[in-house]
């Protein structure tokens, strides 16, 4: 009798582990990968500083604009000798640079003093001015302002692409200790399964030998069985530990300080949508060309493009006209003279050889050439990597349906051994054998399942998906 209640809390043991998994389990809070990556991606500082890189390139753009800006000057320069006033100069205005290349400015002189020179002599209150000047060969159609801006533009999405690679960085990273610390929570759970199932297997055939039923080698045997999975709890308790708290380093506040510790529970493993995985698929060549690791080399090319035609634009002389007309302060519009009073100024320069800047543009033109041919071996390369990605999901795909049979038919294996040794036609040392064959096998089984979230992340990564697609399933 105590031989077929003996069997019979064995059988219940293996057949329904899930039961026991759901008792001990309901205490703790159930951490879905999807809550897990959310709360990465709001809190995380490697997560922030992708927002402050966007608005790093925001401000770029506005410091550019800066070269645009109005500005007002005023220049003053006094001679005072041996009580004389020599000479006393002053100049004021403001200053408008367009982006046309243009610049006007109006300003107000006033001059006075006993030893100025003609040139300086103005009427008593002075002369207002307005006018333009004008660069019309070198700098009409481009100048360093304009270059400024056009780059700051190309930074703004360039520091924009590497938010974007860096989030993606942080979730597969994330998502891998993710879950390597649900193999290692669902391991335990098979081995103290094992354990326990082992600890009552000794305790049985130790009261049996004490009663004089089996012999001391089938306690012995049941003993090492017990002491083999004890030394794999204790090493799965170590791991376990170390992923829960590498998990944690991935949590945090809004106050950017680490999320408290609590208890956590891993999910049940699911399968990815079959919509997913054909949608990726499908999508290949879209993926790649909008991959961010390639977009780096876009803007790289963009940006080196603004600069060939800064460089371009060095190769002409630099002839800049100015025109001002010249009023006298009034209080009355009939006293304005209109064009009849005015300064002009034109000035030219050109280097005989351009050696520098032709230098500078063929420098700039290999540098493009270069990065074209990076470009197209990035291409290829991102294009190649999530093929390989592909694959080896696939792969693993076939594996976990492999496996999943493997483990049913271990269980039947187990409980054929279990139904022989009830009627006397097997032994302590078949059933540990089994036993120790089941567990290997759904260790596997959940390391494959791990692999299989695992090569999905990786394969997302590898096509530079947006982090909306991580939380899809």
């Amino acid at each position: 009798m105590r031989k077929v209640v003996f069997i019979s809390f064995i059988i219940s043991l293996f057949l329904f582990p899930e039961q026991i998994r759901a008792q001990v389990a309901d205490s703790s809070f159930v951490l879905k990968e999807q809550d897990y990556l959310e709360l990465v991606l709001a809190n995380h500082p490697l997560a922030k500083k992708a927002e402050n890189l966007v608005e790093y390139g925001e401000f770029s753009v506005l410091a550019a604009k800066g070269g645009f800006d109005p500005y007002l000057f005023s220049k003053n320069k006094q001679k005072y000798y041996e009580n004389k006033n020599y000479y006393l100069l002053s100049n004021s205005g403001v200053s408008l640079p367009t982006r046309l290349g243009i610049s006007v400015q109006a300003g107000y002189d006033w001059n006075e003093g006993e030893y100025i020179n003609p040139e300086n002599n103005l009427p008593e209150t002075g002369l207002w001015y307005a006018g333009i000047s004008v660069p019309v060969l070198q700098g009409l159609l481009f100048d360093e302002n304009r270059e400024a801006l056009q780059k700051a533009f190309v930074d703004r999405k360039y520091y924009e692409n590497e938010a974007q690679l860096l989030l993606n960085n942080v979730l597969l990273e994330a998502s891998n200790y993710y879950w390597t610390w649900v193999q290692k929570q669902y391991q335990k759970s098979i081995i103290e399964e094992a354990y326990a199932f082992a600890e009552t297997n000794f305790k049985n055939y130790k009261t049996a030998y004490e009663q004089g039923d089996k012999p001391a080698i089938d306690t012995l045997e049941a003993y090492i069985q017990l002491q083999n999975f004890s030394v794999q709890r204790q090493q799965l308790s170590n791991e376990l530990e170390s992923a829960r708290l590498t998990l944690f380093t991935y949590l945090w506040e809004e106050s950017i300080s680490p999320l408290e510790e609590q208890s956590l529970r891993a999910p049940s493993f699911e399968n990815i949508s079959i919509n997913h995985l054909d949608s990726l698929r499908t999508n290949l060549p879209l993926f790649v060309e909008d991959h961010p690791e390639l977009r780096k080399y876009d803007l790289k090319i963009n940006k080196l493009q603004v600069e060939n035609r800064m460089k371009r634009e060095k190769l002409k002389p630099k002839l800049d006209l100015s025109y001002n007309i010249l009023q006298t302060p009034s209080t009355s519009f009939s006293e304005i003279r209109g064009l009849d009073n005015y300064n002009w100024g034109l000035s030219f320069s050109f280097p005989l050889f351009l050696r520098s800047e032709r230098g500078a543009l063929k420098m700039n033109n290999i540098k493009l050439e270069n990065t074209n041919y990076e470009y197209q071996q990035k291409r290829l390369s991102i294009k190649n990597k999530a093929r390989q990605y592909e694959f080896a999901f696939k792969n693993i795909t076939d594996q976990l349906n492999t496996y999943e049979s493997v483990v049913t038919q271990y269980k039947r294996l187990l409980k054929a051994e279990l139904r022989k040794f009830e009627i006397g036609e097997s032994s302590i040392f078949l059933i540990n054998y089994r036993q120790q064959s089941l567990v290997s096998a759904e260790m596997k089984l959940i390391e494959l399942k791990a692999k299989y979230n695992m090569y999905y992340r990786q394969w997302l990564h590898s096509l530079g998906a947006k982090p909306e697609l991580w939380m899809a399933q």
